[in-house]
């Protein structure tokens, strides 16, 4: 029978206290989850230490402990391993124990500020049944679980990849975040193919610059196929990859590109240009960051071998990403268009998008996030003035900070460039009442920053939010 050091031989380990030998089962660093004979790894994080939570997981059931410190005591009954780089290391730990689910898969890995989920589903569209890891929702099959966040702990990868390959699935499409990159999540993966959306400023609360946050998504590079890369080379950062890892560029002088024809009431006419062939095709999902993200799903499509009609005919019949252009109709005689957008440059996606469409005002509404880069909340107002005709200031999700200092901090960008036409409504809920309240015949409401997500984050609690259903909740009690 195969020893648990068995899959540690390469590593730097040492055996704190030897207990009894048991069968083991599941691997788990939550020790709600752990039940009889599991393996509990006690990990450190920003503001929980797993190894604080030792005992209450022996008391669950654990019988092997994986930490990455020594401790006060033992119980001599439980056998107790220190890894050095825990962390770091976990990932392959996992990989050897579920017997190396990831490598029976085809990994697609795509990274960049925005756009990340929208070419995961247009990927799913084309690839069919597939394993899917992102901002919205973990899926495999047609089992989805919720997504704390846009990449899992490198544990929870491997499971996906082990409940994958026991459904027969080929591809597992991923969001690869650079936070993920950073904190060594996906480091046992190698990936078929990659793609490159783009850069733009977020996350500087944690990277502190842009450079950093660069070499952060380089390393999804270094662990993929050779040359089998897509980068949109409009971007500076885009471009830099594919001059450094070459593959297929995709943008304006790219090998894949392509030009908005035309657009109607919910869908859009595109031109594109694939390998030196045209194409003319209709697609449901709206705006220029969308044929962006069209094209990256194109490229990486391609490096899969995917016939190309096969590709395009699966963009022509995939409807919208939730939360991403989504657009709310019981027959108002304006529109509200629910939007992810929570970047300087996702506002400025949408709304130029917006502004293509618009036959009246614009009136956008939006937050910022507590408890992350506080730079570019007058960066993002600046941002929400480019063709909006009314602005209203509110929260996302303030976490620890006050709202209204946050309100205060994106209020500064409209005071420096003497932007008037706002307001400031603290409760979320009420602001989005009070643009639909103001809303005139063929105006656009735009509802930005919370997309897909249903609840608010205010303190350190998740509050049920579900913008969707707070509009037409209104939208329907205004009709009464």
């Amino acid at each position: 029978m195969i020893k648990f050091i068995d899959f540690l031989n390469d590593l730097d380990y040492e055996i704190l206290n030897q207990g009894e030998e048991f069968p083991l089962n599941n691997m788990q660093y939550d020790s709600r989850k752990i039940k009889e004979n599991d393996i509990f790894i006690a990990l450190e994080g920003y503001t929980v230490d797993g190894h604080n939570y030792i005992n209450k997981s022996i008391e669950n059931g654990a019988k092997l402990i994986l930490c990455s410190k020594k401790l006060k005591k033992y119980n001599k009954n439980i056998t107790y391993i220190l890894i050095k780089n825990l962390r770091k290391n976990l990932g392959f730990i996992a990989s050897r124990y579920y017997n190396f689910p990831e490598k029976k898969l085809k990994i697609i890995g795509i990274t960049g500020t925005n756009g990340k989920t929208t070419i995961t589903y247009i990927l799913e569209n084309i690839l069919k049944n597939i394993a899917r890891i992102g901002t919205i929702e973990y899926k495999i099959g047609d089992e989805i679980l919720e997504a704390p966040n846009t990449t899992p702990e490198s544990l929870d990868i491997i499971k996906i990849c082990k409940k994958a390959v026991e459904k027969n699935i080929k591809y597992l499409v991923m969001e690869v975040s650079s936070h993920a990159l950073e904190l060594n999540r996906v480091n046992m993966l190698n990936f078929e193919v990659a793609g490159f959306s783009n850069l733009t400023q977020d996350h500087l609360d944690y990277h502190k610059t842009m450079e950093n946050y660069f070499n952060a998504k380089r390393k999804l590079f270094l662990q993929t196929t050779k040359n089998n890369f897509v980068f949109n080379i409009d971007d500076k950062y885009g471009k830099r990859l594919y001059n450094e890892f070459g593959g297929i560029s995709y943008g304006k002088n790219g090998d894949i590109s392509g030009k908005i024809l035309e657009y109607k009431l919910s869908s859009m006419l595109l031109k594109l240009n694939i390998l030196n062939k045209e194409y003319i095709i209709e697609t449901k999902l709206l705006g220029k960051f969308n044929l962006y993200n069209i094209l990256c799903a194109i490229g990486i499509s391609l490096k899969l071998n995917i016939p190309i009609d096969l590709i395009i005919d699966s963009i022509k019949k995939m409807n919208v990403v939730p939360g991403r252009c989504e657009s709310i109709d019981i027959g108002q005689n304006f529109s509200i268009i629910l939007d992810y957008a929570h970047t300087p440059d996702g506002l400025i996606n949408i709304l130029d998008t917006l502004h293509d469409m618009k036959k009246n005002r614009i009136i956008t509404l939006f937050g910022a996030g507590g408890d992350r880069d506080k730079t570019k909340r007058p960066l993002m107002a600046k941002a929400a003035t480019k063709y909006s005709d009314y602005i209203i200031i509110t929260s996302d999700n303030p976490r620890t900070e006050e709202p209204d200092l946050i309100i205060d901090d994106i209020e500064t960008g409209l005071k420096e460039i003497n932007f008037k036409n706002y307001t400031k409504i603290t409760d979320r809920r009420d602001a989005i009442k009070y643009a639909i309240d103001i809303a005139k015949e063929n105006d656009i409401i735009l509802l930005a920053g919370k997309g897909h997500e249903t609840y608010q984050i205010i303190g350190r609690k998740k509050i049920n939010f579900n913008e969707k259903n707070i509009v037409i909740k209104y939208l329907n009690d205004l009709k009464k």
